[in-house]
């Protein structure tokens, strides 16, 4: 009966152990969840690809994209390779499509400067790649600094004209299939003209001729 006594005493002293250490445990760590943790459901916000109106953003230039302002003044070489003009406009429709090039000839600082149109299509474009020196190769002589001699030239490679278009937003040339002589010999192109500018015109002329026909 005695025996029976000790272990119940021993027992009940283990069990309120273990919840005494419990409830220490929780106290000296206040930040330990007390229950099951909740899954966060909400996304930190990301960067919208359309508007509202449900536009979307274009964030940059493609490798075969162009800048249309710097089209303006690139030279025009003919068939041999000499420059017959520059160009002077770019025409694009409704749509977003380049559709007429307007190239500038002759003329001394804008005067007396003919301006002749040909489709967007019929031009050519060209670049050249870039020389520019191969960092990741090593020295053509890597003894020179070594002996006094002079070191040779370093390696060089060649940019991707593509990367260079788009980089400097032009290409470095158009090319037309005609001469000079072609060009010059081709029809004057005319800007539209202004609907204000005919009215001042077609009311000077009427009161003009009013003016004769009055005693």
């Amino acid at each position: 009966m005695r025996t029976t006594l000790v272990y119940a005493t021993l027992f009940s002293a283990a069990l309120l152990g273990s919840g005494a250490l419990a409830q220490t445990a929780a106290t000296d760590n206040p930040a330990a969840p007390m229950k099951p943790a909740q899954t966060q459901t909400s996304k930190p916000d990301a960067q919208p690809a359309k508007s509202d109106a449900g536009i979307s953003f274009v964030t940059a230039q493609a490798a075969d994209q162009w800048r249309a302002p710097k089209l303006v003044g690139i030279g025009v070489f003919g068939t041999d390779e000499k420059q017959i003009g520059k160009i002077k406009d770019v025409l694009m429709g409704h749509d977003g499509k380049a559709e007429t090039v307007v190239i500038g000839i002759g003329g001394f600082l804008g005067f007396g400067t003919k301006d002749v149109a040909v489709p967007f299509a019929a031009m050519q474009w060209r670049t050249e790649g870039r020389k520019m020196p191969a960092t990741d190769q090593p020295p053509s002589n890597p003894v020179a600094s070594t002996t006094g001699q002079a070191a040779g030239p370093p390696p060089m490679k060649e940019t991707d004209p593509a990367a260079t278009e788009a980089s400097q937003g032009y290409p470095d040339k158009a090319i037309l299939g005609v001469t000079l002589a072609e060009l010059k010999a081709a029809p004057d192109f005319r800007y539209a003209p202004n609907p204000l500018d005919q009215s001042e015109a077609r009311s000077t002329t009427d009161s003009g001729a009013a003016k004769k026909t009055t005693p």
